[in-house]
């Protein structure tokens, strides 16, 4: 009985043994998989409340070398601290994009501009190299993503070869939703922890025919999402009655999506879409970002505002309000 007993008793201790080595050889997998602080590891705050503003004089000319002191910041009227500043250097774009660009198909632009087009947004990728990021769409009848997300120029190069089915009616609000909606996924901050600038680059005639969406709820899905939108609008079919060389003004115009985002439209020849890529991607390196980190935690929309310290110049803002974070 007692040399039972003494077997019962070193089996449990060797089983216990045993036990003790799987466990510590499980935790030391485990420890091996988690990631060391030196990793580089992204650590993403929705928080933060980013405003894109973009300064100009009363001729319209781009004020540049402001700090944050120039800029007073509100949130339903009242002045709150601005906790982050950034200007956006003019020889190099040292602020990370996320750029969409949204080609009108509908029968706007011939088949054969489509290699001048390719060609000019190509060298504003150029431009806009570093941490940045693009994705090219289409649309006409339908919306079509021909390329997420991407840092290789030479992807999106494709993308616009395979963009060949011409014609039918025109969903140029539906296409915005859908790229806001692809930017509103992308993470705020880029591998370095800077800020992503989010924009939509939309090339249109400016005539929507068959958009589901509303225009007024584009605006506010756009806000929340802190995206810009510019119109690279190309020559209208239309004359305006006086002839003259200022265009007509499209639905996307009456719409107010470029303004009410902080956008700007430039009016392209279809020949040559060189210049204005290249003065779109001035009207970027001009801009700041302003940011506050939002003490209300209701998960309410509230409004924002910059206001300039001097009169002497005008700014343009890419949101009006903003969606608090939730507890």
């Amino acid at each position: 009985m007692l040399t039972f007993c003494c077997k019962s008793v070193v089996l449990k201790r060797l089983l216990r043994a045993v036990w003790l080595m799987m466990f510590a050889s499980i935790a030391l997998q485990a420890q091996e998989k988690r990631p060391s602080p030196s990793d580089d590891v992204l650590k993403i705050d929705t928080d933060l409340v980013m405003v894109e503003v973009t300064a100009t004089d009363k001729r319209g000319n781009y004020v540049r070398n402001l700090t944050a002191e120039d800029f007073r910041l509100f949130v339903d009227g009242q002045q709150r601290k601005i906790d982050f500043f950034n200007v956006t250097q003019e020889t190099t774009a040292s602020r990370p994009l996320a750029v969409v660009f949204a080609l009108d198909l509908s029968g706007s632009l011939k088949p054969d501009e489509i290699g001048t087009l390719r060609t000019s947004a190509l060298k504003f990728t150029e431009l806009m190299k570093g941490e940045s990021v693009f994705a090219a769409m289409a649309f006409n009848y339908e919306v079509k993503v021909f390329q997420e997300f991407t840092p290789e120029q030479k992807k999106i190069e494709r993308a616009f070869a395979k963009m060949e089915e011409f014609g039918g009616s025109t969903r140029i609000y539906d296409a915005l939703d859908k790229a806001v909606l692809m930017l509103s996924r992308r993470a705020h901050f880029s591998k370095s922890n800077k800020p992503l600038r989010r924009i939509v680059i939309v090339i249109t005639d400016g005539f929507d025919s068959s958009s589901m969406v509303d225009s007024r709820e584009l605006i506010r899905r756009a806000n929340a999402a802190g995206v810009t939108v510019y119109s690279v609008t190309l020559p209208s079919y239309i004359l305006s009655a006086s002839r003259n060389t200022e265009r007509v003004i499209t639905p996307l115009d009456a719409s107010r999506i470029v303004t009410a985002t902080g956008g700007r439209d430039f009016a392209a020849d279809a020949r040559d879409f060189g210049p204005v890529f290249k003065a779109l991607a001035e009207e970027i390196r001009a801009s700041y970002g302003l940011a506050y980190y939002p003490e209300m935690r209701d998960g309410k929309q509230h409004d924002v505002r910059v206001e300039p310290v001097n009169s002497g110049f005008q700014l343009r803002t890419n949101r009006t309000t903003f969606l608090a974070p939730s507890k």
